[in-house]
């Protein structure tokens, strides 16, 4: 059977894909600009030390004893599965290795509640970053947190021209002089005309 020709031309093919399309998923941990490539966004690292924090907090006086006395990987997990239940499947064996590192290190606190929060700020980033680096990343989102501003707007205010004649700031969406309402507000902040 002989071969048939294509009576139609077939499209180009594009040569360059838009770039919309030609960024990856996983673009945001590409090196930007100057410096070392991101491995690890801040929020995933404070985000995992809170809920450590919390895990840990739960299970820590029936945990600590025997954790804080590991000698090794295997003892760790061992704790976590007898003593650290709900929460073991979070820490162990994944981590087993960075917690039993981080509770050896010669900073490591004395006491309960700052155990808890070294150790949980210390695993939040591992294994892509290392222990200090995640707790200096917890300590500076936190000052950040804590430096925001504690107040907040109690009333907004908008310049009218009422039928009236006034013309000024609005008190409490409303004409100052006859206390006509501001009807479409989303309409005014968008540019449409009242009618």
């Amino acid at each position: 059977m002989p071969k048939q020709k294509k009576s139609r031309k077939e499209p180009k093919q594009l040569k360059k894909m838009p770039e919309q399309l030609q960024k990856r998923l996983d673009a945001y941990l590409e090196k930007r600009g100057r410096g070392r490539p991101t491995k690890v966004e801040r929020t995933t690292v404070t985000g995992r030390a809170d809920n450590y924090r919390e895990a840990l907090g739960t299970v820590w006086l029936p945990l600590s004893g025997h954790l804080l006395g590991a000698k090794n990987e295997g003892e760790v997990v061992a704790a976590f599965e007898q003593h650290g239940q709900p929460y073991a499947n979070n820490f162990v064996p994944r981590l087993a290795a960075e917690i039993l590192a981080v509770i050896r290190e010669s900073s490591f606190p004395q006491r309960a509640k700052a155990q808890i929060r070294f150790l949980a700020d210390s695993i939040a980033g591992m294994p892509e970053i290392s222990a200090r680096r995640s707790r200096d990343i917890c300590m500076e989102d936190r000052q950040r947190e804590a430096a925001k501003s504690s107040h907040k707007i109690l009333r907004k205010e908008f310049y009218v021209e009422c039928s009236c004649g006034y013309k000024g700031p609005a008190l409490n969406d409303a004409c100052r002089k006859c206390g006509a309402a501001i009807d479409f507000v989303p309409n005014i902040l968008l540019g449409g005309v009242l009618a």
